[in-house]
């Protein structure tokens, strides 16, 4: 059973409430994050944080000893914030993502669940958009996140699981709103 959970941009929106959860449910949780807007998750058992940059890829190279699965949530989450830095944005979006997921499957991660996007569908006519349906980025958020994808799954094997889940827009309460 994956035991050991490592959350990349754990401290944001999603994670705070994603790792208690986990951890509640016996998973031990590694948050790695920038803490951009600091860290509302509070210290206890089977929770380990770790301030750390995923373009540091020694470090979350490092952060990665010991973990069985990667759940891939870091970036800059929204066209407005991308729009403020194109060039951070590419950099935290894209850039660094496939040398993350070479040092996760480096270090023995067993499986690595990456967080895309709804939005890579663009706009549809069709009643009903299945995974088949072709990526019709409209902004460079959405591009970066179709992008990443067969980056990830490039890396796929017996001994390394890779899983995308594409969310609609996420919304409702948590510690670190957007």
């Amino acid at each position: 059973m994956l035991k050991n959970v490592l959350i990349s941009g754990g401290a944001g929106y999603v994670g705070t409430l994603l790792a208690p959860q986990l951890v509640v449910a016996g998973y031990n949780v590694t948050v790695y994050d920038i803490m951009y807007y600091g860290c509302e998750l509070k210290p206890r058992p089977g929770l380990r944080i770790v301030q750390g940059d995923i373009r540091d890829t020694a470090k979350f190279k490092e952060a990665c000893k010991g973990i069985d699965a990667v759940i891939q949530l870091a970036c800059i989450s929204n066209d407005a914030g991308f729009e403020l830095d194109e060039k951070l944005s590419e950099e935290i979006n894209y850039k660094c993502f496939e040398p993350m997921v070479m040092a996760a499957e480096a270090q023995g991660v067993k499986r690595f669940i990456y967080a895309s996007s709804s939005s890579v569908y663009g706009f549809s006519e069709s009643p009903r958009v299945t995974e088949e349906h072709p990526l019709v980025p409209l902004t460079l958020y959405n591009k970066f996140k179709g992008l990443c994808e067969p980056l990830l799954f490039k890396h796929q094997s017996k001994d390394f699981v890779c899983v995308t889940i594409r969310p609609a827009t996420i919304c409702g309460y948590s510690p670190r709103q957007r």
